[in-house]
């Protein structure tokens, strides 16, 4: 294998490259968020359209083909996502939308459409034209219908590859026109990479993190303040307006997500004896649970599923976030112990 593709996805890499004997029409390639799985698909989609690799191996890197794949040129290959994530630092100027408008987080049947024109031509390399769609669950209901014929009458010497955090949302239909390759959460072999990366104390991070090594990254800049909260938390903190002034420049759902493991670990310190995000405040997290009852952090944790729907887009995000860490400091009132 060669050292750059993640450590942990070794074996969903061999598990693909298996396929590539009998290489089925569609493949659905999910897991978890932030466990690379896009990075996985677009490295086997340039593997079968790279001109010079071999065996497992990765793509080459220097045949045209791949040459052409990296500055995102390749003629028999097309990325279907949506809008918002196609954005770059540079928009297209021949993309340019209205004063106002935002970007759609949908794959559209539009979108659909233009990749049913692409495959109506033959293959420019005379090899395989492969379309590439992530998120696979932002495909809307016509879009997923119009994706779903291509799956069921598959033009020749084409592949779909699908990628998806929430496999569980897309069409039974279109899940069953596909082969499944599974990603699942990083182990130790991670652990490395991590502190490759400059993450302290990686074995920590990784399991706060759920085992999804990109989070880690993707967090990383946040964490000073993440852990400044998570303090006052251990500490028993019943000042939520210090709380919510801490969170300030913090997107309020990231918030919500750091109080939701901190309560899964007190629920589960209080009925278990044992946590599974934080691995360095067990102690503490034991020590804290003990004084609460059960029902009351059950009810809690529901209210935290409840802010975790409407945190995206809060009236006042100081406003919000004062009235969550009200609830946890009730919490800890000592008729709730």
């Amino acid at each position: 294998m060669n050292s750059d593709i993640f450590p942990w996805l070794a074996q969903p890499w061999k598990r693909l490259s298996s396929r590539r004997a009998a290489l089925p029409h569609g493949l659905l390639i999910h897991g978890r968020a932030a466990l690379g799985k896009t990075t996985l698909a677009t490295l086997f989609a340039q593997r079968l359209l790279c001109e010079d690799a071999r065996d497992e191996s990765l793509p080459c890197g220097r045949c045209e083909a791949c040459v052409w794949f990296g500055q995102g040129n390749h003629p028999d290959f097309r990325l279907i996502q949506p809008e918002a994530l196609a954005e770059s630092a540079e928009p297209d100027p021949g993309s340019r939308k209205r004063e106002g408008e935002s970007s759609s987080r949908q794959i559209r049947i539009e979108q659909i459409r233009e990749v049913q024109e692409f495959l109506a031509i033959g293959t420019h390399r005379r090899g395989l034209r492969v379309v590439l769609v992530r998120p696979a669950e932002a495909m809307n209901v016509a879009a997923a219908n119009a994706l779903l014929k291509n799956l069921e009458e598959p033009p020749p010497a084409t592949v779909f590859l699908l990628v998806s955090s929430a496999a569980d949302r897309l069409l039974p239909t279109v899940r069953s026109r596909c082969q499944r390759v599974g990603v699942s959460p990083a182990g130790d072999e991670a652990l490395p990479w991590l502190a490759a990366n400059g993450v302290k104390d990686p074995e920590a991070a990784l399991a706060y993190a759920a085992n999804a090594p990109l989070a880690v990254l993707e967090e990383a800049d946040e964490r000073p303040v993440r852990d400044a909260v998570l303090r006052e938390l251990a500490s028993g903190t019943r000042d939520p307006f210090a709380l919510a002034e801490a969170c300030q420049g913090v997107a309020p759902p990231r918030v919500i997500g750091w109080l939701q493991k901190w309560a899964a670990d007190l629920i589960l310190a209080r009925v278990a004896g044992k946590v599974r995000y934080h691995l360095r405040q067990a102690t503490t997290l034991r020590a804290l649970a003990d004084s609460l009852r059960v029902a009351p952090l059950l009810a809690f944790d529901r209210s935290l599923a409840d802010c975790a729907a409407v945190a995206q887009h809060p009236l006042n995000p100081r406003l919000f976030l004062e009235d969550v860490f009200l609830r946890y400091a009730q919490l800890l009132e000592p008729h709730n112990g």
